[in-house]
């Protein structure tokens, strides 16, 4: 009987041995995985994250998960007074702000509580709840104070600008912004001077409203000009007033050259509200092109501390601007050509006519008579007979190329040597080496002429 008992034991044991250890199962899910709760009183945010090897890490992102899953359940409504409302037709703008406002949300979170938390195999969850109660007096105290700051900023810009610091005035405006950026959906009523504004709005008419008191003028009006020719700081010279008179000192002007960038395209006024720029060299083969100086709104954003999204409503602005128009005129070359071929002279001559065409094509104007010229082209070249090679007769050119100003001032001297010609007749062979030369005019001699007045 012992025996059997034994034996019955055993075969207990090996069996239970056989079936491995039993699946321990943890708590079971809580509804509110399934069901997400609502509640009058009660935000949620309910988040959940996979389980890897680092606990703190996939713990910390289901609450990060929670939060944005509470924030979102903060609905953001647009008042008719906001700023948000005056800029709407704007929809990539709104969805921007609406995306911005949510992140600000999660960020500012506070007073919430851990409600519970649950995991299985593969995932961890938590459970946070915030009152309602609790968080609108949070947020209405942390607006109260954005508008108390607001409204220092503002007020600072409005004496700054009507005591004539008009850049100043600009930049505290704009820095009056940032405070109320969380709040531009709402319509944020204020008390200045006895009258009740709205103050993202108000803030933006007085932006708006000094800009248009800009003007920028030009000090010299129109410009002629030839290419070749630079433009000095005194010809591109503007002047900034506030309200028709009153010269604005340190306001920031960029300027836009029609015909290309500019390296020097920002300047601040001077104490008698002055900017001035220049041109090193007109090159353009237009008959005009434009010069135009306007307020530098970059500048005072990036002096403000102003962000992107702020940036993006502040750039809608018109902003003050001055244009001269720059009337280009052709450079006008006269040409002294002293050609022959084995003494005989050739009109036209034919480097004369290669440089005739070249100027034309780089928009110069070539003319017959020299008091109206600006550049002197003189050419001297001579072919003679170098011999006779087999059967050809052969020529070689000899002579100069050479470019001065109007009033004598050497720029560009080039030999003409090396240039040869060869054919049956000496004549012929003489043409030749004179083609050969206008070839070399036309790829080169006259393109290091032209480099030549460009230095000036």
């Amino acid at each position: 009987m012992r025996t059997k008992v034994l034996a019955i034991f055993t075969i207990s044991v090996l069996l239970s041995a056989c079936g491995g250890p039993k699946k321990v199962q943890g708590p079971p899910q809580p509804d509110w995985v399934p069901n997400r709760p609502t509640s009058q009183l009660y935000y949620y945010g309910i988040g959940a994250a996979r389980k890897t090897l680092d606990v703190s890490q996939y713990q910390q992102a289901a609450r990060q998960n929670a939060l944005a899953d509470m924030a979102s359940e903060i609905s953001v409504s647009i008042s008719s007074n906001s700023v948000i409302h005056a800029f709407e037709s704007n929809l990539n703008f709104t969805e921007d702000f609406s995306s911005t406002i949510r992140a600000q949300t999660q960020q500012d979170l506070e007073g919430y509580e851990q409600v519970d938390s649950w995991d299985d195999v593969n995932n961890y969850w938590v459970y946070y709840r915030l009152s309602k109660a609790q968080y609108q007096q949070l947020k209405d105290k942390r607006k109260n104070d954005a508008i108390t700051r607001s409204l220092d900023f503002f007020t600072s810009g409005i004496n700054a600008r009507e005591g004539g610091d008009v850049r100043l005035g600009l930049v505290q405006m704009v820095k009056a912004l940032e405070p109320i950026k969380p709040y531009f959906s709402e319509s944020l009523p204020v008390d200045i001077n006895g009258t009740e504004v709205y103050l993202g709005n108000e803030i933006f008419k007085e932006i708006s409203n000094t800009l248009a008191q800009i003007t920028i003028a030009p000090v010299k009006g129109n410009i002629n000009i030839k290419t070749g020719q630079p433009i000095s700081s005194s010809m591109l010279a503007f002047k900034a007033f506030f309200r028709g008179s009153t010269p604005i000192a340190s306001l920031p002007l960029g300027v836009d050259y029609t015909e290309k960038p500019l390296r020097n395209n920002k300047q601040r006024t001077n104490s008698a509200g002055n900017a001035s720029f220049d041109i090193d060299v007109v090159r353009s083969k237009k008959s005009f092109e434009s010069f135009t100086a306007k307020v530098d709104l970059n500048d005072i954003l990036t002096e403000a501390g102003t962000d992107q999204l702020t940036r993006r409503l502040l750039t809608r602005f018109n902003l003050p601007k001055g244009t001269i128009r720059i009337n280009i005129e052709k450079p006008v070359i006269y040409i002294i050509s002293a050609e022959t071929n084995l003494g005989e002279a050739i009109k036209p001559g034919y480097i004369e006519q290669s440089i005739i065409k070249k100027a034309v094509e780089m928009g110069y104007l070539v003319k017959n008579t020299p008091t109206e010229a600006d550049y002197i082209v003189r050419i001297v070249a001579a072919a003679s007979s170098k011999g006779q090679a087999g059967q050809y007769k052969v020529a070689c050119l000899g002579g100069t190329l050479s470019l001065e100003t109007g009033n004598g001032n050497q720029l560009y001297h080039k030999p003409l040597d090396g240039f040869e010609g060869r054919h049956f007749e000496m004549k012929q062979a003489g043409e030749m080496a004179f083609k050969d030369a206008k070839r070399k005019v036309e790829i080169s001699y006259f393109r290091e002429m032209h480099e030549a007045i460009n230095r000036l």
